[in-house]
């Protein structure tokens, strides 16, 4: 984790003091979610069981075992890598390792961000202009800088593979911040290249470091178009030349991956091929401004955008490109949030009003923000879950009105259920998990991993119509349905093809087929 750049002199050492709580606390917040109110990512555990498939089978193409109703070619594990570090991350430390690393790498984001906000906030220092930027209110408006991406990026926030490329992608905007804040002659700008080398093997958002690169040498190869004096226009070419070997660096980094061929068939597919993608049906490819929360994130860009309107002469013509990118990006889909946040928090923290960090320096403050901090620590450490701890208690620790994992049916299902085919009926969000809890049983009938299964199976199940999937149901052939109580898809359809619940708690029901025989202590 890089130091904290010097904090501004002509501020007391009170102001720099409240400073650092306040962005401790934002940091804490950030990294408590995972401890205290996420209950995994539905996807986790199918990487978990992928990551296992990695180590005993090797690094490459496989044949997926997990679900029933999947291609049978094999398929690209794009985030071979960090689908291995989850499955070691477990191995070793169990839930409470995989939850002290998705807080540590939400935490980690967030203080990347406001890293990078105070980076851009030192470049964009004018000695001139009426509307410049000035010292004073440096540090509050970095503050406020990394709460808008907290809220923008939080939601998007868990562990699996995509939690560390946005980490990754956030250490590598840091990188160029700090950079064009040093006139754009820093040594450690090139690690970005590195960094693109490493992402490209944990997620294929790797694309968006050299993608983010070229709008930084457009912006450049703008500056240099309107120079006239022949001193400047060669430090502007420099600075051409310089983005561009960034970019291809970044570019040729992107393709160290023994999955390239996979992966970019992949992104081909939910690209253009993938109906589940392209439909409303999963949260996180919905538009950002879904729900409650989304309407917040909705006028903190609100908020944003009338910022740099009002003050657009603050950014430079590559930061401003940037910019229209990561805001392209958060309209196709919530999921690009963070790298949105990425982007717009450090322009928002330059193209703020002038502020006054004196309210930083205030006792209350400080003595607040200090018992707030210590009392924040006391109660994520007594949540941090035990070594011992049952994992699905911990998933369902919040109740049933919560999101929550159908424990206690998977349970019944392993012990009553008589196995003939060796296949579950499932709900979406619930596939991982079942895929991972009954694995060495039972294989699941669909999961998270849309590329995995044909255009033609989402028409019949989750975009179709109820005669669809009662054609498609009725040839599974399987022992079992786990289904959620009240919401599910599936269970009228199984209902008219003779199915009966046999198992019913606040969450879940287990339905059998009518000839799936006895089912053991269920007259």
């Amino acid at each position: 984790m890089p130091r904290l750049p010097p904090l501004c002199k002509s501020n007391s050492r009170p102001v720099r003091s409240g400073f650092l709580l306040i962005l401790a606390l934002i940091v804490l917040c950030a990294a408590a979610k995972a401890i205290l109110y996420d209950t995994l990512d539905p996807d986790c555990f199918w990487h978990l069981r992928v990551g296992e498939q990695l180590w005993r089978e090797g690094v490459g193409p496989l044949r997926d075992g997990i679900a029933f109703a999947s291609m049978r070619e094999p398929w690209t594990p794009y985030s071979w890598l960090a689908e291995m570090g989850m499955s070691w991350l477990w191995d070793v430390g169990g839930l409470r390792a995989a939850v002290l690393a998705a807080a540590m790498l939400g935490g980690g984001t967030i203080l990347m961000i406001a890293l990078s906000a105070w980076e851009a906030l030192r470049g964009a220092l004018d000695d001139g202009a009426e509307d410049a930027v000035t010292e004073q209110g440096r540090l509050l408006a970095a503050i406020i800088a990394a709460a808008f991406a907290a809220v923008w990026a939080l939601p998007y926030f868990s562990f699996r593979p995509v939690t560390l490329a946005f980490f990754l992608l956030a250490v590598a905007a840091w990188l160029v911040f700090r950079d064009r804040r040093m006139g754009e002659r820093s040594r450690g700008v090139w690690a970005v290249a590195p960094i693109a080398a490493l992402m490209t093997n944990v997620h294929f958002f790797a694309f968006l470091v050299p993608a983010s690169l070229g709008t930084l040498l457009a912006g450049a190869v703008w500056e240099r178009a309107t120079l006239i004096d022949p001193v400047d226009r060669r430090d502007a070419n420099r600075c051409v030349g310089r983005y561009a070997v960034l970019m291809l660096a970044s570019l040729l980094a992107c393709l160290m991956t023994p999955m390239l061929p996979g992966v970019i068939a992949t992104i081909g597919h939910y690209q253009w091929r993938d109906p589940m993608v392209a439909s409303n049906v999963i949260g996180e490819m919905r538009p950002f401004w879904s729900g409650a929360a989304g309407k917040i994130s909705l006028a903190l860009v609100g908020v944003l955008v009338l910022c740099v309107a009002r003050r657009h002469r603050r950014l430079r013509a590559g930061e401003f490109c940037w910019l229209l990118l990561a805001a392209a990006l958060l309209m196709r889909m919530g999921r690009m949030a963070p790298v949105f946040a990425i982007v717009a928090a450090p322009l928002l923290a330059v193209t703020m009003p002038k502020l006054s960090d004196g309210v930083l320096g205030r006792p209350v403050l400080r003595l607040a923000g200090a018992m707030v901090l210590c009392l924040g620590l006391w109660r994520v450490g007594q949540a941090l879950p035990g070594r011992n701890v049952e994992v699905d208690a911990w998933l369902n620790r919040h109740g049933v009105e919560a999101p929550g994992y159908p424990g206690e049916a998977a349970r019944f299902v392993a012990m009553n259920v008589p196995r003939a085919s060796g296949r579950i009926v499932n709900e979406f969000n619930w596939g991982g998990y079942l895929g991972w809890r009954l694995g060495t049983q039972y294989q699941v009938m669909l999961d998270g991993r849309t590329q995995v299964f044909a255009p033609s199976f989402w028409k019949q199940t989750y975009l179709g119509d109820e005669a669809g999937r009662r054609r498609l149901l009725a040839g599974t052939g399987a022992d079992a349905a786990v289904l959620p109580v009240g919401k599910s898809l599936f269970k009228s359809s199984l209902v008219g093809l003779g199915w009966k619940t046999v198992y019913q708690d606040a969450r879940a029901e287990v339905l059998v087929p009518p000839a799936g025989g006895g089912v053991a202590g269920v007259e």
